[in-house]
């Protein structure tokens, strides 16, 4: 992350939070919407009627620096005094971004210096997804995952399904959102949804997954916040070093509606 001023009561850091992620119960997929039913009937459908259709598409989040572990640390022991000083730092750090109304940034990093590595999931409507609702970042990225979707029906399709290369990943640069202290880069997509035609227009709903892994890879030195967090990560990493850190896939649901001419 880039340098800003997280509490006048605790300290000013720089930090860059490379997150990227897997959420379970973030991850649900919107109800289906249900085709308009069929009755026996010898009239002729109209050219234009179609069933309804549905939408999936997947970009995994990979294997990457920001989920290395003990097992990455080349077998360097984990100092106390060093694992002290570093540990209280985290915590500091985390006072200051809920001192600044950053409560996402402050609840992964104590999730990430806890150490037991379990998923964070925030759900579609939760305060964060709607912050990632209103960004430029995730409607520029929507735009063009539906601008996709409808290619593929406009061609015929009533199964769309979108590959990695057609979910770019969002990336939440606006330093005074909670969205760039918490995940700034992230590193993976889903999307799921359902709909049908009417009035010309294909309409219906799409649920998006942000995943990240919430980490600190070898390359980021993040001005000087970076190393510490990582030596908790890995050469005083959980579940080895009682109280060291680890890892975790994070991610948010956000859900939003289709609507797209034919």
């Amino acid at each position: 992350m880039r340098q800003r001023i997280v509490s006048a009561a605790v300290l000013c850091v720089t930090v860059l939070l490379p997150v990227l992620p897997s959420v379970a119960g973030c991850s649900g997929t919107p109800a289906t919407l249900a085709a308009p039913g069929i009755r026996a009937s010898t009239a002729v459908p109209r050219a234009s009627s179609m069933p309804g259709f549905t939408v999936t598409g997947v970009r995994p989040v990979l294997p990457n620096g920001s989920q290395d572990t003990h097992a990455q640390s080349g077998g360097a022991e984990c100092d106390s005094a060093r694992f002290a000083v570093d540990k209280n730092l985290g915590e500091h750090i985390a006072d200051g971004f809920a001192a600044a109304n950053f409560p996402a940034g402050a609840e992964l990093l104590r999730h990430f210096l806890a150490g037991d590595g379990t998923a964070v999931n925030y759900l579609a409507g939760s305060r964060i997804s709607k912050l990632a609702l209103a960004s430029s970042a995730f409607q520029a990225v929507n735009k063009q995952v539906q601008a996709a979707i409808a290619r593929q029906l406009k061609a015929g399709s009533t199964r769309v399904k979108l590959s990695a290369r057609q979910l770019p990943t969002v990336a939440f640069n606006d330093t005074k959102s909670d969205l760039y202290w918490g995940f700034r880069g992230t590193q993976g997509l889903t999307v799921n949804g359902s709909g049908s035609q009417k009035s010309g227009r294909y309409v219906g709903t799409l649920t998006y997954v942000i995943r990240d892994s919430y980490g600190f890879p070898v390359d980021d030195t993040l001005d000087g916040f970076g190393p510490p967090m990582r030596y908790l990560q890995t050469v005083c990493g959980a579940p080895q070093h009682t109280g060291g850190s680890h890892w975790f896939p994070d991610a948010i649901a956000v859900t939003v509606p289709f609507d797209q001419p034919t």
